[in-house]
């Protein structure tokens, strides 16, 4: 399953998201979205087992992460293909 993250801190790293979402099960591949202007746009693309990411968006959706309270969504090829 692939899950869409959005409103995260701009400070947030990869190795963050992964340890976020590593509870809920193997995280295949995550990637921020860095903007032109090499800065995080609060955005994240992961890829997990479908179980763990049904998980993953129940529990962590509308969370407070880093002082940001994120959304976490399924998503489809057409917005991984940015």
């Amino acid at each position: 399953m692939r899950l869409f993250i959005s409103n995260l801190n701009r400070l947030t790293t990869t190795s963050q998201i992964i340890a976020l979402l590593l509870p809920y099960g193997l995280v295949k591949s995550a990637r921020l979205i860095i903007a032109k202007n090499s800065y995080s746009e609060g955005t994240a693309l992961v890829e997990m087992e479908f179980d763990a990411g049904v998980s993953a968006i129940e529990e962590l959706d509308n969370l407070r992460f880093m002082n940001c309270f994120i959304k976490v969504e399924e998503t489809f090829d057409a917005i991984i293909s940015r």
